[in-house]
C-alpha cells in the first residue's frame, strides 16, 4: 500500500516536472496574440457607441464596434489600442494581462464648439445640419501653391477641382456635387462677405474656407448660389503686442518625364527603312545640304527638350503685421509671388502677383457698437503660350518636326535668328516650333482689383445684433498682343501685315447687406434673422483691333438685384 502511494506521488511529480516549464514559458512569453474585447460607451449618457474605430497602433490592424458598442481585436500584451470616434476625444489604452477592456469616450467639446461660416452668419459646428466642409488657412498656406484652390484639391469631399491648363496662373474649374448646368457651373465666391476672385488671394491671408454644398446651406443667395457657395474668411487682428511674420519660399520646376524622341541617326535609319519597305532605295543623305552644319555634321535637335525650360522658378514672399488692444485690432499683409512657365520660360509664359490687405475692427461704447473694414488691392501680370487643344497648341509641332532641322540659322527673311525650312532641300514644310513660340507669343495681360467693405454692428439690447455691410469691388484689366511678320516653312508664315490688338475692361460692383439676429437668452441659439441684400453692378468694356479701326465694339450695362429674407430658427 505504501509502495502504491509512493508510486502515485512519483507520477504526479513527474507530470508537474513537465508542466511547470511549459506554464512558466507561457507566462514569460507575452508576445503571443490574444483576443481583447469590451464595450465602448459615451461618457455623456452611458449609451453604447456604434462604429468606434479600434486600432492596434503597432500593427495598424483592428476593427469597429457593433450595434451594442462591442468590439473584438487581436493584440499582444504591451501593445496600445487606439479608440477614436467623430466628435469624441481619442483614447489610448495599453494591453495588460486582462482580456476585457471597457472604454468610456468623452465628447470633444472644443471641436463641436468651433464655428462654421454659413450663408447668413456663423454657427457652431454641432448645430449645422447642412452639407458644409471647412478647410483651415494653415492647411492651405503650407501647400505653397499660387492659387488657394490648388491647395484645396483632395481636402474637400464632394468638390471637384481641376486645372484648366498647366500654364502659370491658369484658372481652376470647380464643380460642387457634380455639374448642375450646361452653362457656367462655377460656384459663388464671397471674400469677407463681398464677391471676388479667389485666385487673386494670397494663401497666407486666408483664415478659413467654408464650402456650402447643398441647397439648404446656400439658399440665402438664391440663384447665384445654385452651383454652391465658397466663403473665404481672411485673417483678422488679435489683441496684444504687434507681431511681425514673414513667410517665404523659393522653388524650381522641371518636367517629371519627357517624351523620348528619335535622334538624327535613328531618324535617318527609320526614313531609310520606310523607303526600302515601299520598294524604293535608301536615301543618299550626302545630297541634302540643309541638314549639315558649317563643320559638316548632321544637325541633331531634340525639339521637345528645346521647348521646355530647365529649373523654371517659383517664389513667394509675404510680410504680415497683426496686433491691437482691447478695443481695436488690426491685420496688415503685403505679398509678392511669381511663377515661371516651364514651356518657353518667362519670356513667353510667366505669372506674377502683388497683394496688399488690411483688416481692422474697433469697439465703441462698451462693445455696443463695432465698426471695421477689410480692404485689399491686387495687381497681377501674366503672359502665356497657345494652349488650344490636342491638335492645335504650342507643343504640337515639336512632336512632328524632324531632328535634322536646326533651331537657329541666318536664312530667315525677317531678321529672325530662327531657322526657316521653306528653302530646305529636305523638307520645306518642317517648320520651327521653338522659333514660332518665341516669335508669335507676344501678349501681356494686366489686372488690377480693389476690394473693400466697411461694416457696423450694433447691439442695442442683449442677444440682439444688427449688422450692416457695404462693399465695393473695382476691377480693371487690359490685354495686348502683337503679331509680327515671320516665316518658318511653306505652311507656317505671316507675311501680309503685323497685327496689334488691345482689350480693356472696367467693372464696378456695389453690395449692401443688412442683417438682424436675435439669439435665445439661455441657450444662445439663433431664434430669427432678417436679411436684405442689394447688389448693383456697372460694366464698361471696349475692344480695339488695329489702331486705324479704333473702337470696334463697346458695351455698357447696369444690373440691380434686391433680396429680402426672414428666417426663423426653431
Amino acid at each position: 500500500m505504501e509502495k502504491c502511494i509512493n508510486l502515485r506521488l512519483c507520477r504526479v511529480a513527474l507530470v508537474l516536472l513537465f508542466l511547470v516549464p511549459a506554464i512558466s514559458n507561457l507566462q514569460a512569453n507575452p508576445s503571443q496574440n490574444k483576443t481583447i474585447s469590451g464595450v465602448v460607451t459615451s461618457a455623456t449618457d452611458s449609451e453604447p457607441l456604434i462604429g468606434v474605430s479600434v486600432q492596434v497602433r503597432e500593427t495598424a490592424t483592428g476593427g469597429i464596434t457593433d450595434i451594442d458598442g462591442r468590439y473584438s481585436v487581436s493584440a499582444q500584451q504591451g501593445q496600445t489600442l487606439v479608440f477614436s470616434y467623430i466628435g469624441y476625444q481619442s483614447q489610448e489604452i495599453k494591453v495588460g494581462t486582462s482580456s476585457v477592456i471597457n472604454v468610456v469616450l468623452k465628447e470633444d467639446t472644443e471641436m463641436l464648439d468651433e464655428v462654421v461660416v454659413v450663408g447668413y452668419g456663423v454657427q457652431k459646428k454641432k448645430l449645422v445640419t447642412g452639407a458644409t466642409v471647412q478647410v483651415k488657412g494653415d492647411e492651405i498656406a503650407k501647400m505653397n501653391t499660387t492659387n488657394p484652390l490648388q491647395a484645396m484639391q483632395g481636402q474637400t469631399p464632394g468638390v471637384s477641382i481641376a486645372s484648366t491648363s498647366g500654364q502659370p496662373g491658369a484658372d481652376m474649374k470647380v464643380s460642387i456635387r457634380g455639374l448642375g448646368t450646361v452653362g457656367n457651373s462655377a460656384p459663388l465666391y464671397l471674400i469677407d462677405g463681398v464677391g471676388g476672385d479667389i485666385s487673386t488671394l494670397n494663401p497666407a491671408d486666408i483664415e478659413s474656407i467654408d464650402v456650402l454644398k447643398d441647397a439648404a446651406s446656400a439658399a440665402i443667395y438664391g440663384s447665384a448660389g445654385a452651383n454652391g457657395v465658397v466663403l473665404i474668411t481672411t485673417k483678422q487682428g488679435r489683441e496684444g503686442k504687434a507681431q511681425i511674420s514673414f513667410d517665404a519660399y523659393y522653388g524650381i520646376q522641371n518636367v517629371a518625364r519627357k517624351a523620348n524622341m528619335l535622334n538624327a541617326k535613328e531618324y535617318m535609319a527609320i526614313m531609310d527603312e520606310q523607303a526600302l519597305n515601299s520598294g524604293l532605295s535608301a536615301y543618299d543623305w550626302s545630297q541634302y545640304q540643309s541638314i549639315y552644319d558649317a563643320n559638316g555634321n548632321v544637325y541633331d535637335t531634340d525639339w521637345v527638350d528645346t521647348m521646355f525650360k530647365d529649373n523654371a522658378t517659383t517664389e513667394s514672399y509675404t510680410l504680415g503685421v497683426t496686433g491691437g488692444s482691447a478695443t481695436s485690432t488690426y491685420a496688415l499683409s503685403l505679398g509678392y509671388m511669381s511663377q515661371e512657365g516651364i514651356v518657353g520660360g518667362s519670356d513667353v509664359s510667366n505669372y506674377s502677383r502683388y497683394n496688399f490687405r488690411v483688416n481692422s475692427e474697433h469697439k465703441l461704447f462698451k462693445d455696443i457698437l463695432k465698426v471695421g473694414e477689410q480692404v485689399s488691392f491686387v495687381y497681377k501680370m501674366n503672359n502665356g503660350i497657345s494652349v488650344g487643344n490636342q491638335y492645335n497648341n504650342t507643343l504640337r509641332g515639336a512632336f512632328g518636326t524632324s531632328p535634322i532641322a536646326p533651331v537657329y540659322s541666318d536664312n530667315n527673311l525677317y531678321d529672325s535668328p530662327y531657322n526657316d525650312t521653306s528653302t530646305s532641300d529636305w523638307n520645306k514644310g518642317d517648320g520651327n516650333p521653338y522659333g514660332l513660340m518665341m516669335t508669335d507669343s507676344n501678349n501681356e495681360n494686366k489686372t488690377a482689383t480693389f476690394s473693400g467693405n466697411v461694416y457696423a454692428e450694433l447691439q442695442p439690447v442683449k442677444n440682439l445684433k444688427i449688422k450692416s455691410v457695404f462693399g465695393v469691388v473695382y476691377g480693371s484689366s487690359e490685354y495686348r498682343s502683337f503679331k509680327p511678320l515671320y516665316k518658318f516653312s511653306q505652311y507656317i508664315y505671316n507675311e501680309e501685315r503685323t497685327t496689334v490688338s488691345q482689350n480693356t475692361n472696367r467693372m464696378i460692383r456695389c453690395t449692401s447687406d443688412t442683417r438682424s439676429d436675435y439669439s435665445h437668452p439661455h441657450t444662445g441659439q439663433p431664434q430669427f434673422r432678417v436679411l436684405r441684400f442689394i447688389n448693383i453692378m456697372y460694366v464698361f468694356e471696349f475692344l480695339i483691333i488695329n489702331p486705324e479701326r479704333k473702337f470696334l465694339d463697346t458695351a455698357f450695362a447696369i444690373r440691380i438685384k434686391v433680396q429680402s429674407f426672414f428666417i426663423t430658427d426653431p
